[in-house]
């Protein structure tokens, strides 16, 4: 096959709206951290700027990781569709890739209703909160426009481990949505209970909502959009990969004047049920399994709460000779997965040496697995979005390298390097390899310094 020769501007994507602002504001935050001599009263003209935003394009993303995919800091699918579609477009932070996959979900609404305090078995308990924190009986002319919303599904994301939609809450007292203050009503929506069927199934299912709202900044003048998050993969959940899928989804309406905590002060509450296409999370290839050797020793920070009355963590150093971590690649619309777990270890680790090997640490914050990814032999290293679901046997993390990337990034190389943050030092004071803390109840403050420890780096194979 004939290897075509590519310009710069072939492979420079158009400039999205509003990026040459951003980059002058970078180069005034550049001024800001010290490089005042360098770029003090100094403003490069827009017709500069191309060149200079396809050095950064070439450097940061090394022509390999598709168009807007480096403008999201540790992409994620979730924290993608927190954002509405119309403000990805306008920051232009859309990535195409995950745009086919929201697309190839094809949302279609249903059926809703909209049921009010008085009809609550519980409206005079309710009634009584109201009251005890200050705030009038629930009065039904001040709510009578909370009947009127009209709920409408506007994207969906499915990724094979996670669910994400976006509701939009279609009403004319959009403004009630937004923060204290403003006058008025304040208003709080959440999802409170989700099922779902399966294609042609009667029988619903209860699935665990795993975290969302409202942001005002998600609010205009004709409606409000609430964004929620789904872990699949819990317990004793098998949801579908194949046909459509019937999600119902319970939004409680809470006065945030009562409570903005969200927990009482509830006022109405939305049953909505809308379908979309369970295959658009499936894998786009066959996923590699790879088994990676660790050697060497590291100084391991242990979390160990194996003793319900007696939790420790503690400090000790050990050796990685033995230890082998699976390794395993899913190739997805949405992006690579990459998820590590133990697979051997020397007969005296425990179970929690294991899972504080494998802890997310998440930008050095923490004690733990931090996982950086770097596209080519002299790319930049870059932190990866991190996914954690209380699973403390695994790390997840998801590269933003999309089907359209593949073969540039083949030509280039991706590899993973591995690093592991131990404890070096303990609420200001300093600690060393055989320091223990016996976790008392009450505690409170538990703030370390860390190092980091090079446990390996590994290539990542794509299809």
């Amino acid at each position: 096959m004939k290897k075509k020769n590519y310009c710069v501007r072939d492979v420079i994507p158009d400039t999205p709206d509003g990026f040459y602002d951003t980059v002058e504001r970078s180069l005034a935050a550049c001024r800001d951290e010290g490089q005042k001599r360098t770029w003090d009263g100094f403003r490069l003209p827009r017709k500069w700027m191309l060149p200079l935003v396809a050095a950064l394009v070439l450097l940061i993303a090394g022509t390999a990781v598709a168009a807007g995919a480096w403008l999201w800091n540790n992409y994620s699918p979730t924290n993608y569709m927190e954002t509405p579609k119309e403000q990805r477009e306008e920051q232009g932070k859309t990535i195409p890739d995950v745009e086919q996959a929201i697309a190839s979900a094809a949302p279609q609404t249903g059926e809703y209703k909209i049921v009010m305090l008085p009809e609550f078995k519980n409206a005079a308990e309710q009634d009584e909160w109201r009251v005890k924190l200050g705030q009038p009986k629930y009065n039904e002319a001040d709510w009578a426009w909370v009947r009127e919303i009209r709920p409408e599904v506007e994207e969906v994301l499915i990724d094979g481990r996670n669910l994400a939609f976006n509701i939009r809450l279609n009403t004319d007292h959009a403004k009630a949505f937004t923060w204290p203050d403003v006058e008025g009503q304040w208003v709080d929506a959440l999802v409170d209970n989700i099922s779902f069927r399966r294609e042609g199934e009667s029988m619903a299912h209860p699935i665990i909502e795993g975290g969302g709202g409202i942001n005002p900044s998600m609010v205009t003048d004709t409606g409000a959009t609430l964004y929620t998050e789904v872990i699949l993969d819990q317990p004793n959940v098998d949801f579908p990969t194949e046909g459509r899928v019937e999600l119902t989804v319970e939004i409680g309406l809470r006065d945030a004047r009562v409570d903005d905590m969200a927990t009482v002060g509830i006022v109405g509450r939305i049953y909505y049920t809308f379908s979309f296409d369970a295959a658009a999370g499936l894998d786009v290839a066959p996923a590699k399994v790879n088994e990676r050797k660790l050697s060497g020793s590291v100084v391991l920070t242990v979390d160990d709460w194996g003793d319900p009355g007696k939790p420790k963590v503690y400090n000790r150093r050990v050796s990685l000779d033995g230890v082998v971590l699976k390794e395993e690649v899913h190739y997805r619309q949405t992006g690579v997965y990459v998820t590590y777990t133990v697979q051997s270890a020397p007969e005296d680790w425990t179970e929690a040496m294991k899972s504080s090997l494998l802890y997310p640490n998440r930008e050095g914050n923490y004690y733990g697995l931090y996982i950086e990814y770097r596209i080519g032999p002299e790319g930049e290293w870059l932190p990866c979005g991190h996914e954690n679901h209380g699973n403390f046997g695994e790390n997840v993390v998801i590269l933003p390298i999309f089907p359209s990337d593949y073969e540039r990034v083949k030509q280039e190389g991706c590899a993973l390097r591995l690093a592991e943050y131990y404890g070096t030092g303990f609420n200001g004071q300093p600690i060393g390899e055989d320091w223990r803390y016996d976790i008392g109840f009450g505690a409170t403050s538990m703030n370390f310094d860390l190092a980091p420890q090079e446990l390996g780096t590994f290539e990542i194979p794509l299809p």
